[in-house]
């Protein structure tokens, strides 16, 4: 029981990253409570004289049947889990996207409003931007803008690409902000998590009918 309740403390219900180690701890300690319940029915047959062991085994054969049913909900949590955690990668990237964004309209506005080159140095201390270096500082406030600027607008584009309401696409795609890498580990997990789950639950079915 510790195995599977500590590393899910402290409870994130609503978390669909918290919902996937959920369904991976279950899936992962299942066997240990069906050993359990194969060796007390060993148990139970090798001893037929014992009542309490009989009496034992027809109660962990009822509760079988829960806990399969148990099993079988995994698998669509497990899908809905790992769609959310998609979601949600895909949201934080757009978010992180927007306000980069934002940011960079910032940045924008205290370099074309500057009308010198100690206003610029003004300017960016008040957003809490990186001031100017010594060697922009003598050049003229025309060339410090363009060249601001012209950087300004590359990382606006490549916070554009990651902004999918900027491109003129609807909400946030799904996965977005996870690598390939990643993407393939979380299908990887979700596939074994289901098998797994399928075969606990059929397991847990056939000892629940061992229980007379």
């Amino acid at each position: 029981a510790l195995a599977v309740a500590l590393p899910l403390i402290p409870l994130k219900l609503a978390d669909p990253f918290w919902q996937l180690s959920f369904t991976a701890a279950l899936c992962s300690n299942g066997f240990l409570a069906l050993l359990s319940v194969l060796l007390l029915n060993l148990a139970a047959a090798l001893l037929p004289q014992a009542d309490w062991l009989v009496g034992r085994r027809q109660l962990v054969g009822s509760l079988c049947r829960w806990v399969a049913l148990a099993y079988l909900l995994l698998i669509p949590l497990q899908g809905l889990a790992a769609w959310r955690a998609l979601d949600w990668a895909g949201a934080a990237e757009s978010r992180g996207a927007r306000q980069e964004l934002q940011r960079i309209a910032q940045f924008r506005q205290a370099v074309v409003s500057a009308t010198s080159v100690a206003a610029l140095q003004v300017n960016l201390a008040a957003i809490q931007a990186p001031p100017l270096g010594s060697v922009d500082q003598r050049q003229s406030l025309a060339a410090i803008q363009s060249g601001l600027l012209a950087q300004l607008q590359a990382v606006e584009q490549r916070a554009r690409q990651r902004q999918p309401e900027a491109a003129g696409t609807s909400g946030a795609v799904p996965g977005q902000g996870l690598n390939p890498a990643q993407l393939l580990a979380l299908g990887k997990d979700s596939l074994r998590v289901v098998l797994l789950s399928l075969g606990l639950a059929l397991a847990f079915a056939a000892a629940a009918q061992r229980r007379g």
